[in-house]
């Protein structure tokens, strides 16, 4: 098997080089340069304006302060202007940022004094419903009894108009009565049929009456007789059947001018349950409408409350959102300033250091040691590659047979 070609010293040499550039620290101004380089792009100008700054920068911020010509001073200053314009931009990020959390808080402060606001309204919303609520029920009340009221007058007056009917009639009976059948049978009626007639219609209206009944037996005997043929006791009932009538009829004419009087004051009755029932009708009215205007108000303010407590609720991840903004724009404005813009400054005023001193006797040591190394090296690697050849070959011998040809090659 034949082995792998070693390294050259060239690959060998890079591969050292690149092991110790990876040990060795950047360049401090180097790296503030490529900062300083990266920091103007932010500046709002255009990308050709930006690219022709960067490539410039390089050769003119590396020269010392006092190495640099004025071309070079020139490119410093429009570089110094865009960091200004980066820097402006993130200032205000960082007022916007402020605004945006003091508008916020503004929001919140608002909301906060809002919600005690809508609560205080709701809590007397409640009262005022409440209170209403009440009131109504109290004008319930009141108008049911004024309607019970009403009611019952207008029976009373019914039931007196009904009376004063009645006694009317009645009155008229006895008059029809005394007129038609009492004053004739009196004065005598030709015919004994038509006496007969008229005390058979006579007796039926005062027995209805409730007349006394043994006068009511005496009536037949008594109108029966001509008038002339009457004794003292047909006289005597006939007196007393007219006088009863016409008491009776007293009777029902004094009810009936009582009835008359009590009419004007069932009537007034009436008419006064009657507004007084209307006036309690408008104001149950008007309480229901109050309750229901309650109603609508203590609904309204538990909206109102429930809004601006959802506005709380939306306005405290935002405020926490613009804080953490105004923090990270504080963050990146102060980043920059002590960052990008320091590191400008810093090597804008660098100047060339002084010479170097003369080298010491351990500087002189170190070159010595490092130039016996490389001597060292230069003489183990002619030894070290005869040395890997032998391994080679001794290898190659005790892989195949040993014959007197190849011992007097491995002798060659």
């Amino acid at each position: 098997k034949r082995p792998a070609a070693a390294p050259s010293k060239a690959v060998l040499a890079a591969a050292k080089q690149a092991k110790r550039a990876k040990k060795e620290p950047v360049d401090p101004a180097t790296q503030r340069c490529l900062e300083v380089a990266s920091a103007i792009r932010q500046a709002d100008e255009p990308v050709a304006v930006l690219d022709m700054i960067e490539a410039m920068l390089g050769d003119a911020l590396m020269s010392y302060k006092d190495e640099r010509h004025e071309f070079q001073e020139h490119v410093l200053d429009m570089a110094s202007q865009l960091l200004a314009s980066a820097e402006h931009l993130k200032a205000a990020n960082v007022e916007a940022a402020k605004a945006s959390m003091a508008t916020g808080e503004e929001i919140k402060s608002a909301s906060d004094a809002a919600a005690a606001s809508a609560k205080v309204t709701l809590e007397s919303s409640e009262e005022e419903t409440s209170a209403k609520k009440r009131a109504l029920a109290e004008h319930a009340k009141a108008f049911q009894a004024a309607k019970q009221a009403a009611e019952q007058a207008q029976l009373q007056e019914l039931m007196h108009q009904q009376d004063l009917r009645q006694a009317a009639t009645k009155r008229d009976h006895l008059l029809a009565v005394e007129r038609d059948q009492l004053k004739p049978l009196i004065e005598g009626v030709e015919g004994e049929e038509k006496a007969k007639e008229l005390v058979g219609a006579l007796t039926a209206v005062l027995t209805a009456f409730s007349f006394d009944a043994s006068i009511l037996a005496a009536l037949p005997n008594a109108f029966l007789k001509a008038s002339s043929a009457r004794g003292p006791f047909d006289v005597m009932v006939l007196e007393q059947v007219g006088k009863d009538l016409t008491q009776r009829v007293a009777v029902l004419d004094s009810a009936l001018s009582k009835a008359e009087e009590a009419k004007a004051a069932d009537a007034a009755a009436v008419r006064e349950a009657t507004e007084k029932l209307e006036v309690l009708s408008a104001a149950q009215q008007a309480g229901a409408d109050a309750f229901t205007a309650a109603q609508v108000a203590q609904k309204e303010a538990k909206t109102a409350l429930q809004d601006v407590q959802q506005t709380l609720k939306d306005v405290g991840p935002e405020l926490r959102k613009l804080a953490k903004e105004f923090s990270s724009a504080e963050y990146y404005l102060a980043s920059f300033r002590r960052g990008p813009m320091a590191s400008f400054a810093l090597l804008r005023e660098r100047v060339a250091p002084p010479p170097a001193p003369e080298p010491v006797e351990a500087e002189v040591q170190a070159e010595a040691e490092a130039a016996e190394e490389q001597v060292e090296d230069a003489v183990m690697e002619p030894a070290e590659a005869a040395e890997s050849l032998a391994d080679g070959k001794l290898a190659s011998m005790e892989e195949a047979p040993v014959t007197e040809a190849s011992v007097l090659a491995a002798g060659a």
